[in-house]
């Protein structure tokens, strides 16, 4: 299986980048498209970062993806017939700036962090949900008429929705994610919170399926994962479940395995320390 998600930091920063599966014929001589996405953005961080002084993430976010669109065009075999075959990914990020610690999110990736209240929580939204509604209530209906189907039939049949829902990605009306677009910058959710000492768990959508779909874990389990060992156990708990139900069918999805990154980061005042 390919991995399509990203982990990476670099000085004040971290991040988790999880491409988006595609739904279409592919555009590069890659594994897949939404690898190579995956790891543009992640180069692209790393060259952005060391400059970026204290511009916004908004700016620093657009460089990145500008960086991003120039490479696809040199590299793509082929320029996009439909907007469902453009690449494209979710991210979670932390930043240390001046005031906090700034989490920003695009996409399905989310940030666990404690409130001020001291209540772990859950940071970053998306409409993407709204559509992924969609094609579950779908895949319901199909099952219920052909109970027998499996889930490779399934996800086949469900194509033409998927590639409805990705022609929707970053337009008005519809959700928005990291891509080519400069704009996608502008529609990140973001929240800076106190610095000091702070412990934050960013994770992709398939790593947050313990908590989201699953519901074995919580947001506060995973500012717990603070050793390998703990991250591994979890990481075990999620794969055997999904090996449990292979079909899809006691917790309902598309697909059986998805991948699944996580990263926990914690403030330390170096000079302190």
């Amino acid at each position: 299986m390919i991995n399509e998600d990203v982990v990476g930091h670099l000085g004040d920063w971290a991040w988790v980048i999880d491409g988006a599966t595609g739904v279409g014929a592919p555009l590069l001589d890659a594994p897949s498209d939404a690898a190579w996405f995956a790891q543009e953005v992640d180069r692209a961080l790393c060259s952005a970062i060391p400059s970026s002084g204290d511009r916004p993430t908004t700016d620093v976010l657009r460089e990145v993806i500008a960086d991003c669109r120039g490479e696809l065009h040199r590299q793509q075999r082929r320029e996009p017939s439909e907007r469902h075959e453009r690449p494209s990914a979710a991210i979670a990020m932390v930043r240390i700036t001046s005031g906090g610690l700034e989490m920003s999110t695009l996409g399905d990736c989310r940030i666990a962090y404690r409130d001020r209240n001291g209540s772990a929580q859950l940071f970053g939204t998306s409409r993407i949900e709204i559509f992924e509604r969609r094609t579950l209530d779908m895949a319901a209906r199909l099952l219920r008429d052909a109970p027998a189907l499996s889930s490779a039939e399934l996800r086949e049949r469900l194509l033409p929705q998927l590639q409805t829902n990705r022609r929707h990605m970053n337009t008005a009306g519809g959700y928005w994610v990291l891509n080519t677009d400069p704009e996608a910058a502008d529609h990140m959710d973001q929240l800076t919170i106190p610095a000091d000492g702070t412990t934050v768990a960013l994770g992709s959508d398939g790593f947050l399926r313990l908590v989201e779909l699953f519901e074995v874990a919580t947001p506060d389990d995973l500012l717990s994962l603070d050793l390998p060992a703990k991250v591994e156990a979890r990481l075990n708990q999620l794969r055997r479940i999904e090996a449990e139900d292979p079909e899809c069918r006691r917790h309902l999805r598309i697909k059986r395995s998805d991948d699944a990154s996580f990263l926990l980061a914690r403030c330390v005042d170096i000079a302190a320390a």
